[in-house]
C-alpha cells in the first residue's frame, strides 16, 4: 500500500504541470494551480477554485507521461504532460479549494502536534492500532508503523495509556523520520525488521515476531526484547 512519502513523491512528480491548462480530463477547462499531498491522499487544486481528491488505495500509482501519452480512465492532459493516475480507490473532483479532511496531521506537512496528542488519546488502544488511525497521523501504513515502533524501542501492544506525551510524540518524530528517508531513496522504505519474522532483530538477535492487530488484522512485526 502507498504509504505518506508515495505521495509527497507523486505530487512533486505532478508539479511541473502547475500553471497548466488542462485540455482532457475532469479538470478540463481549468488551469492546475497546485498539487499537494496529506498523508494518503493528493489533492489538485485548479484555478477555478476546484480540487481534485485522489486516494491510492492498496496498488494504485502516479505518472507523468509526455503530452498525449497518458492511458486510461483518470487522465489531465496538458501541453507539458499528462498525469494519469492508476487504480485509484477514490478520484472525484469536489467543487470547492476548502476540502475538509478528516485525516490527522500530516507527518510530511505542517504538524501539529497538540492536535496528533489530542486525536491519539480519545481512544485507548495499543498503540500499533493507534498509528495506524488515519484521523490521528496522516501518512502511516504497515512498514511505517512496524519501523517506526522498532527504532523507539516502543512495544506495539502497550496501550496508549501507558505512554506519556514525550513517548508519543518520540513516535511521531521517528515516523516522520521514516518517511523522509523513503522521499529521500525516491519511493523505498527502509527495512530493517518489516517482513522479517523469524530473523534476528538487528539489534539484539533476537527473533523477529509477527502478529496481526485490530479491526483489520494487519500485519504487525516487532522484537520481543528490545520492545518489551
Amino acid at each position: 500500500m502507498p504509504e505518506g512519502q508515495s505521495l509527497a513523491l507523486a505530487a512533486q512528480r505532478l508539479r511541473p504541470l502547475v500553471g497548466e491548462e488542462v485540455t482532457e480530463g475532469v479538470l478540463e477547462g481549468s488551469r492546475i494551480a497546485a498539487v499537494e499531498s496529506h498523508g494518503k491522499q493528493l489533492l489538485i487544486r485548479s484555478d477555478d477554485g476546484r480540487t481534485l481528491r485522489v486516494h491510492l488505495g492498496m496498488h494504485g500509482a502516479v505518472r507523468l507521461r509526455p503530452p498525449g501519452g497518458g492511458q486510461g480512465r483518470h487522465v489531465l492532459r496538458t501541453a507539458a504532460g499528462d498525469a494519469v493516475i492508476h487504480h485509484p480507490t477514490r478520484y472525484a473532483v469536489q467543487r470547492t479549494a476548502l476540502v475538509r479532511l478528516r485525516s490527522g496531521p500530516d507527518l510530511l506537512g505542517d504538524f501539529a502536534a497538540d492536535e496528533y496528542l489530542r486525536r491519539a488519546r480519545l481512544i485507548d488502544r495499543p498503540v500499533g492500532e493507534m498509528v495506524m488511525d488515519q484521523r490521528v497521523l496522516a501518512g502511516i501504513g504497515n512498514i511505517v508503523k512496524s519501523e517506526t515502533l522498532w527504532r523507539a524501542r516502543i512495544d506495539p501492544f502497550a496501550r496508549v495509556s501507558e505512554l506519556d506525551d514525550e513517548t508519543l510524540l518520540e513516535i511521531a518524530r521517528v515516523a516522520t523520520e521514516v518517511l523522509r528517508e523513503g522521499v529521500a531513496a525516491r519511493g523505498p522504505l527502509p527495512r530493517s525488521i518489516y517482513k522479517q519474522s523469524g530473523r534476528p532483530c538487528p539489534r539484539c538477535r533476537t527473533p523477529i515476531r509477527m502478529a496481526r492487530q485490530g479491526e483489520a488484522l494487519r500485519s504487525t512485526y516487532w522484537c520481543p526484547a528490545c520492545q518489551s
